[in-house]
């Protein structure tokens, strides 16, 4: 059973323990580098490890569970998405790319035109 603080409104005042998780990150961080002569797999483990803690505490928060919550609902919500099917994606991939070519060139065409007309203005051709 986890005992949390309240503060005087009655919301859950997670402060310390964002604070613990923090730390715990920046230990796991510096001990990631610290420890530079142990192979690397290990020290990733252990940093895996370290993040997994932080999280935990993270969520022994209102913040914590709040963000838990959003990113549930978000997934939802990407579940109820309508993607395009392959021969949609394509059609509009070869439309965007006949656009960008059709503007390109009538950007190098005006380029051309601004060039020649300031070019017969100053006399250089």
């Amino acid at each position: 059973m986890v005992v949390e603080s309240k503060n005087i409104e009655g919301n859950d005042n997670g402060t310390p323990l964002l604070l613990m998780s923090l730390l715990l990150l920046l230990a796991g961080i510096v001990a990631f580098y610290y420890f530079s002569e142990i192979r690397l797999f290990y020290r990733v483990l252990g940093l895996f490890v370290v993040l997994g803690l932080a999280g935990y505490i993270i969520y022994q928060t209102s913040f914590g569970k709040t963000v838990y919550t959003y990113v549930l609902e978000s997934k939802i919500e990407l579940k109820k998405v309508s993607w395009p099917t392959k021969q949609e994606t394509i059609q509009t991939g070869i439309g965007v790319i006949v656009i960008v070519v059709i503007i390109g060139i009538l950007l190098w065409l005006l380029d051309m035109l601004l060039a020649w007309s300031i070019g017969t203005l100053y006399g250089v051709r």
